[in-house]
């Protein structure tokens, strides 16, 4: 958590000035479909004026555009540039490379108790913390006693 919210506390500087990182989470979820705002706001679980924000920020350094919505005229569609994707694949490549320089000197036995460990430590986050959300597949005291 240290991690993301320094991550999402942060801004990157570019050529046309200061933004929020974490107006850049919203390109992965237009990167596998366009959507409208209302509905990344929905997948970010954020509130629909800052996800406004950050997607006129995203429009204006032409990593997203606005098209109208073939299914309703009076609605608007966020699609993802060409340029929008090139910088989704960077931020990934940068993802990997700082993972495998977080971990290169962890075994495969440790990677793999990691795995397993965090998801279930996020499975059990989930139940507990937003139940609306969660598809448990067990007791959450289960988890948070420490029991299988």
């Amino acid at each position: 958590m240290r991690v993301r919210d320094r991550a999402v506390h942060t801004t990157l500087r570019t050529a046309d000035g200061d933004f929020e990182t974490a107006a850049f989470k919203g390109l992965f979820h237009l990167d596998r479909q366009p959507m409208r705002s209302r509905e990344l706001a929905e997948s970010l679980n954020a509130d629909p004026s800052t996800v406004s924000r950050h997607v006129s920020q995203l429009v204006d350094l032409g990593l997203v555009r606005r098209e109208a919505d073939p299914d309703d005229g009076r609605a608007t569609l966020l699609v993802v540039t060409d340029a929008g994707r090139a910088r989704v694949e960077s931020m990934r490549a940068m993802r990997r490379t700082a993972m495998d320089q977080a971990m290169s000197d962890w075994t495969d036995d440790e990677l793999h108790t990691l795995v397993r460990l965090l998801g279930r430590f996020v499975d059990a986050a989930e139940i507990v913390m937003a139940p609306q959300c969660a598809k448990p597949t067990s007791s959450p005291t289960d988890f948070v006693k420490g029991q299988q």
